[in-house]
Order: C-alpha cells, then sequence, then structure tokens
C-alpha cells in the first residue's frame, strides 16, 4: 500500500462528474456553476441548483412553484417514483421547496451534491417534454 496521498478526483468519486447528458445546452452553465461553487459556497450551489432544478420542471410544463409537489405531478404522470424517495433523503425544507432561489446557509457540501445527483437523476428519468 502507497502512503501516498489520494488524488483529488479519486476522495470525491461519488460526486457527479460533469454535467448531466441531455441537459439543455442553456442549463449547462448553471449546472456547471453550481458544481464550481459547491465546496467555496455550499448554500450558493443549493440556490443555484434548486433553480436549476425548477426550470427543468418548468419545461415539463409544470409552473415550478413548489418542487416537491411539482415533482409528486410528474410522479403522478408516471415518472419514477425514485424521484420522491430522493427528495425525502434530500429533506428538501418546504421553504427551499417554494422559493429555491434563497440562500440557506444550513445547506452544506453534502446537500449540494446531492442535489446535484438528483438533477442527474432527474434528466436521466424525466424525458424532455415533446413540443
Amino acid at each position: 500500500m502507497s502512503d501516498e496521498p489520494r488524488d483529488a478526483d479519486d476522495a470525491r468519486s461519488s460526486e457527479p462528474a460533469g454535467p448531466p447528458p441531455g441537459l439543455d445546452r442553456k442549463l449547462v452553465p448553471l449546472y456547471t456553476e453550481a458544481a464550481a461553487v459547491a465546496d467555496v459556497s455550499p448554500a450558493s450551489a443549493c440556490a443555484l441548483a434548486r433553480l436549476l432544478l425548477r426550470s427543468l420542471i418548468q419545461a415539463q410544463g409544470l409552473r415550478g412553484r413548489h418542487l416537491v409537489r411539482d415533482i409528486g405531478e410528474l410522479v403522478s404522470a408516471g415518472a419514477p417514483v425514485g424521484l420522491l424517495r430522493a427528495l425525502d433523503v434530500m429533506k428538501l425544507s418546504d421553504i427551499e421547496a417554494r422559493r429555491p432561489g434563497e440562500l440557506n446557509l444550513a445547506n452544506g457540501h453534502g446537500d449540494a451534491q446531492n442535489l446535484l445527483m438528483f438533477i442527474h437523476l432527474f434528466t436521466q428519468h424525466v424525458s424532455p417534454r415533446q413540443r
């Protein structure tokens, strides 16, 4: 076994590698910014990720007024129930669900990473709305 320090990439192997495939090109900068600031300002990263999630929900034809309720509507319409289970694990507060862009200084690095991973899950299982 080597005494060399682990590479930073190895230490964060559970973090998403980049924007999810299929994410609308207009939303990629928002995802990239959230991921970039996650270590320095997890509260900012969470707010950005919630705004991105709201945009994804709105792209499905919903208003994006309450993230949890809107995802519940998507599940009722056929999206995997695992999305709601993932939201339960993240413990998205009611205020965060209603006002996604507000900073919550209690959000930590784990919260930011969970939201970014949820965005990957969402884009993987919820197909873009046909226009």
